[in-house]
């Protein structure tokens, strides 16, 4: 079981505010615009959280219209098991953006809403596998915080144990619908994380994540990554 308190040996979280949401997504514009376009010579995947936050710098960035370079792909950091149709889709709300970035199904790592939990967590998983495999890297992490103090769809610390081992997992709502996750295993391969939040509401949990991260899920689930920001604003 994770110990509950500060990371050993040292914090890894670094706290960044900002004056306003609009300040914020302005930053988070010209951070996903510079990856979306620089080359490299590995494919490269670049993980991208649902939520209302980061929602105004995708379609900014839809707006613009720019190719993304060749190597690029996304993938999301969880999905609810709905139709890509319905606004609670994470892949239906980055449609726009695939689409301006002009990224065919291939570069789009994206799990298959049609398909039973257990038989979408196995395809997810082997997409990101087969990534991985062929020398892929994972340069940049997207991710929420909720309220509740939970990323992705890992809601508990139960939840962030029963990622260990794997890349992808299925987690059960109770008030549905179910949904499936990256895994904290797979989270701990980004060279960095950003979590993106606002809003008065998630101030306490962005004092949990700076004070005593492996208390919530959010934290438990970064532990083993080695470059965590906050970017945050009331």
């Amino acid at each position: 079981m994770l110990a509950r308190g500060r990371w050993p040996p040292k914090d890894i979280m670094q706290i960044i505010r900002f004056p306003s949401a609009e300040k914020l997504t302005d930053a988070l514009v010209d951070l996903l615009a510079a990856e979306f376009g620089r080359g490299s010579a590995a494919p490269r995947l670049v993980m991208l959280a649902g939520g209302r936050t980061p929602l105004a710098a995708y379609a900014e960035l839809a707006a613009r219209g720019r190719a993304a370079d060749p190597n690029l792909h996304l993938c999301v950091s969880d999905e609810r098991l709905v139709p890509v149709t319905s606004p609670e889709s994470n892949a239906g709300q980055l449609a726009g953006l695939v689409q301006a970035l002009q990224l065919p199904p291939e570069r789009t790592l994206f799990p298959n809403p049609e398909l039973p939990a257990a038989e979408a967590v196995r395809d997810w998983n082997a997409q990101l596998a087969a990534f991985l495999k062929r020398g892929g890297t994972l340069p940049l992490g997207i991710l929420g915080l909720g309220s509740d103090g939970h990323t992705a769809s890992l809601f508990t610390l139960d939840d962030v144990e029963r990622s260990r081992g794997v890349l992808t997992l299925a987690v059960l709502r109770p008030s549905g619908p179910q949904r499936i996750s990256l895994s904290a295993e797979l989270l701990a391969k980004f060279t960095r994380l950003i979590f993106v939040t606002a809003g008065a509401e998630k101030q306490p949990m962005i004092a949990r994540l700076a004070t005593a991260p492996l208390t919530i899920p959010a934290g438990a689930a970064i532990a083993r990554a080695t470059r965590v920001e906050c970017w945050c604003a009331d």
